[in-house]
């Protein structure tokens, strides 16, 4: 399945300076890159859990992680690496200043031959904490990834408040893999996909990462079928632009905000076996997300995916899947496992 970075010329270029074979998709070539020499990797150091296979990629690739908690961790790192001649860390605080900048992976001019070539900073102040671990394979990404023509400064920036470019949004794709390397997962997993279970698995393999990170990704990782998808109120596209023009005007009636799936994964298995879902579409009145919604708590169901229809009656073929939803603040998150 192509990818949408499979039309960007900068992933063209970075999959021909790793001396790739050219291709239809990139972007899966040098995904395929990685996997294997992070396969070689975990090989080599016998790595029995994700953990391990971080810390054993990053001396791999000649990094260490100095993570920030606190000012005072700013402050000694920057002194740190500036009296060793590293200049390039003297402005350590406005690289990171901003809540949206995570992390920054340094090359080293001045080092010992014993010592690694590259520092990773990972700031881990406030919320940052939760996306650390995320950072950490991003920057991973980066160094997996170098040619001679890659910048000898790295930075993660949080996608969700920007506009990434390509090669950074490809550095996410690579995260997202080895982050929750599927090698990884326990075999059984299958048998019973829970959110109970995908949280035993992120406690156990991955307890660095955040609950929804681990949830989003590990979701990804299943060899079996599933979607997840977060529902809350929303409104159609076409009526949120109709919402905007009616507050100029007195006295319209707004469009009301129905349950919709607003943020939605849907897994490799899925997609193989032929599922489609879209992002937005209005939550079946019959479903236990509707029910879960209003009552709260957590429930399950046997459902079927041609429920979901759009307003235009246009909807999903038939496919039975068990459904289970579980409220989480104003929205509900929900597991649908085709029944195959």
């Amino acid at each position: 399945m192509k990818s949408r970075l499979d039309s960007k010329p900068q992933i063209w270029t970075l999959a021909a300076d790793l001396g790739l074979e050219v291709s239809d998709s990139p972007s899966r070539s040098i995904l395929s890159l990685v996997t294997k020499s992070v396969r070689r990797i975990a090989k080599k150091f016998h790595c029995a859990d994700l953990n391990g296979l971080l810390i054993a990629t990053a001396g791999e690739v000649g990094t260490i992680f100095e993570e920030i908690r606190s000012d005072e961790d700013m402050r000694r790192i920057r002194l740190k690496y500036v009296n060793k001649g590293e200049s390039a860390f003297a402005n350590l605080e406005n690289e990171l200043r901003s809540a949206d900048d995570l992390a920054i992976t340094i090359r080293r001019l001045h080092r010992e031959p014993w010592e690694p070539q590259f520092v990773s900073v990972i700031d881990c102040r406030a919320d940052k904490v939760y996306r650390a671990y995320f950072s950490k394979w991003h920057e991973l990404a980066h160094l997996l990834t170098l040619t001679p023509q890659m910048r000898l400064v790295f930075r993660r920036t949080h996608a969700g408040s920007v506009v990434l470019d390509p090669e950074e949004s490809m550095m996410d794709v690579i995260a997202s893999k080895l982050g929750f390397f599927r090698d990884f997962l326990p075999g059984n997993i299958c048998s019973d996909v829970s959110f109970d279970s995908i949280r035993q698995i992120q406690e156990e393999f991955c307890p660095e990462a955040s609950r929804q990170a681990a949830l989003i990704n590990i979701v990804m990782a299943l060899p079996q079928p599933c979607i997840l998808i977060e529902a809350s109120l929303a409104l159609r596209k076409a009526d949120e632009a109709r919402a905007s023009q009616m507050l100029l005007e007195r006295g319209s009636q707004q469009p009301l905000p129905e349950l919709r799936a607003v943020r939605v994964t849907i897994n490799d298995a899925a997609r193989e076996i032929g599922i489609r879902f879209h992002r937005n579409w209005r939550v079946p009145a019959d479903s236990v997300i509707s029910r879960i919604f209003v009552e709260g708590g957590y429930a399950e169901g046997a459902e079927d995916l041609n429920w979901w229809v759009t307003s235009g009656g246009s909807g999903l073929g038939a496919c039975p899947v068990v459904v289970k939803a579980k409220k989480n603040w104003n929205s509900v998150q929900a597991l649908l496992i085709p029944v195959v």
